[in-house]
Order: structure tokens, then C-alpha cells, then sequence
């Protein structure tokens, strides 16, 4: 018997609409960060080099945690509940918007690094939402209300580059510097946490263990020898890789071959998450309507080749001084055919 969808699925959408908002603040600002020379983090005269190594092992150790954490936080809500999983996602993405931006303004790499592990570990709450809907969908409503999440997980994907961007040297920043999205993040992240602890009830509606037991690991060989899902996790795992790379420097590149500033970083991610969200609101229904599942995979990931192919053309054979529309036009395909494909 399925929970009440509506109880459950209208908290659960506002909660991912704060939680991906704060945790989506902080990203047009990690190119600044770790590019200005202006940051507390580095002295003006480091090296572009040593910029890039810490700025991909950043964004390279969260997805690494998060690779051995999200099987293990799965299996917890599994057996102790989706609400309090939810809650520990939600409070791990406060804790690493305050630890990171107490980093920037103490200007301690190593601190900021902590936080970046500490979001690895805990502030990945889209597997639990997906669980979620899955507690309380029957078959035929399932794939639209996946649509419904992944519509708020880009609402809160756009709102935030906005924000991070507009306040990343607005104000306060000769006292602050880049920390005020952060702080502004954890206010955010602490809205989740509040709404998962008062409005969000409990899905899981099978009899919990009294203590955790661990994997089962005939489960998991299972499904690792199951070969549609092997098929299945390989294109994902290539598309994955395909558009990590695009989404995590395409900021770089914005701000050293054309300059753009933080808002114009913020509002050029926020508009990725703008088609995101139109995707997932018409996109994901129009193509159900027309096509065969596999047909709708294979029209997606064309659409994220044709738009890679060309953001590589206008980067290669740009010139100063020259138009960047392409540049703006190429993330519209990319996004729409990544996360229908997703």
C-alpha cells in the first residue's frame, strides 16, 4: 500500500527546491575562488597551475566520496527510514556551506576542502527523493512525478547560480570576500533541514530492522551480473562523465577566455538550469508521447553530442572581440538531452 502521495511528495519538492538552492549557490563562485586573484585562498601571485590542481581535486572529491557514500546512505534509508537519511542530506549540505565559507574567510584551503569532502558524504539527497517517489507512486504515475522531482531539483539549480552570482562581490566584499554566498547558502540549507523535520512523513512503510545488518551482498552481485543493468549503468555512467566535464568547467573556461564576471557566471549556469527545468516540466512529456523509451535515450544523447560539438567548435576557433551566442545557444541541447537521458 503506497503512502499518501500528496502528504508526502508536495514536502519533498519544496525540500529539494531549498536544499539544491543552497547547495547550487556556491557554484559559479568556486571559479572565482579559486581563479580571482583577488581570493583569501591564494596569494595573488600562485600560479594558474596550482589553481587548476586544487580546483579539480574540489570538485573531483565530493563525486569520489559520494561514489563508496550513496550505496551505504541507500541501504540506511532502507532500514531506518527515508526521513531521517533526508535530514542528515539536508544538514550536510548546511554544514558544508558554513565550513566552506568559514574557509574563503579565514582563507584556509584546508578547510574548505573539509567541507567539500563533508558534501561528498552527506548532501547528496537525490537518491533518497527517488526512493521517495518511489515509496508512494503507483506504476502509472511514477515516471511524471520523477519529472516533478527533477523540475524542483532545477528550480532550486537555478535560482541558486542567480543568487550566488549577484552576491558573490556585491557586498561586503573587501570584509567577507567570496564567503557570502556560502553564508547565504547555509541559510538555505538550514530551511531544508527545518521542513524535512516538520512537514516531511515517513514512506517507508515496510517494517524497519531494529539495528542496521549491512549490505546483502547477494543483492549487490546480482545486480552487478544483471545485464541490462550493466548495459544501462554504462550509458550512465559515460553520459554522467560527459556532462560532469561540460557543467564543471565551462565556468573556467567562460572566465578565462571571455572574461565574464560572477554574475555573468551566474546567470549563464542558471540558465543551463533553466533549460533543465523546461525539460523536465514539457520535455520528458512530449517525448513519452512519441517515443519508445530506448528511442528517447538515443534522441537525448544525440541532442548532448550536437550541443558539445558545438561548444568544442566556437572554443577552439574563438576570437577575442567576437560574438559568444553559440556558447549560449550550445547549453540549451546539452542540458535538455542530459537530463532527459538521466
Amino acid at each position: 500500500m503506497h503512502a499518501n502521495p500528496r502528504r508526502s511528495i508536495f514536502p519533498l519538492l519544496g525540500i529539494m527546491v531549498f536544499d539544491h538552492t543552497s547547495l547550487n549557490i556556491t557554484f559559479p563562485v568556486l571559479t572565482l575562488i579559486f581563479f580571482d586573484t583577488h581570493s583569501n585562498l591564494f596569494a595573488p601571485e600562485t600560479s594558474y597551475a596550482v589553481r587548476s590542481m586544487w580546483y579539480g581535486f574540489c570538485v573531483a572529491v565530493p563525486h569520489m566520496v559520494n561514489i563508496f557514500m550513496a550505496p551505504v546512505l541507500s541501504s540506511l534509508s532502507d532500514e531506518f527510514g527515508r526521513k531521517k537519511i533526508l535530514f542528515a542530506g539536508t544538514l550536510g549540505a548546511l554544514l558544508f556551506a558554513l565550513i566552506g565559507g568559514f574557509g574563503i574567510y579565514l582563507g584556509l584551503i584546508s578547510l574548505f576542502f573539509l567541507g567539500m569532502i563533508i558534501q561528498g558524504i552527506f548532501s547528496r539527497t537525490n537518491p533518497i527523493a527517488q526512493a521517495v517517489i518511489g515509496d508512494v507512486s503507483p506504476v502509472a504515475t511514477k515516471i511524471r512525478n520523477m519529472g516533478y522531482l527533477q523540475t524542483s531539483i532545477s528550480i532550486g539549480a537555478f535560482i541558486g547560480p542567480l543568487l550566488g552570482g549577484y552576491f558573490a562581490n556585491k557586498y561586503f566584499f573587501a570584509e567577507l570576500n567570496y564567503s557570502l554566498p556560502f553564508f547565504i547558502a547555509a541559510i538555505f540549507g538550514g530551511i531544508s533541514c527545518v521542513l524535512t523535520l516538520l512537514f516531511f512523513q515517513e514512506t517507508l512503510t515496510v517494517k524497519r530492522a531494529a539495528r542496521w545488518s549491512g549490505f546483502n551482498w547477494v543483492v549487490v552481485k546480482e545486480v552487478f551480473t544483471n545485464r541490462q543493468v550493466l548495459q544501462i549503468s554504462l550509458v550512465l555512467l559515460l553520459s554522467q562523465i560527459s556532462w560532469s566535464m561540460y557543467y564543471q568547467f565551462i565556468p573556467p573556461i567562460l572566465k578565462a577566455t571571455l572574461g565574464f564576471n560572477s554574475h555573468g557566471l551566474g546567470i549563464f549556469v542558471g540558465m543551463i538550469s533553466f533549460w533543465l527545468t523546461l525539460a523536465t516540466t514539457f520535455g520528458i512529456k512530449i517525448f513519452e508521447k512519441y517515443l519508445p523509451f530506448r528511442k528517447i535515450l538515443l534522441w537525448s544523447l544525440y541532442l548532448v553530442l550536437i550541443g558539445l560539438l558545438i561548444c568544442a567548435s566556437f572554443c577552439l576557433t574563438h576570437k577575442s572581440g567576437e560574438s559568444d551566442l553559440f556558447i549560449w545557444l550550445s547549453a540549451a541541447p546539452i542540458a535538455i538531452g542530459d537530463v532527459v537521458a538521466y
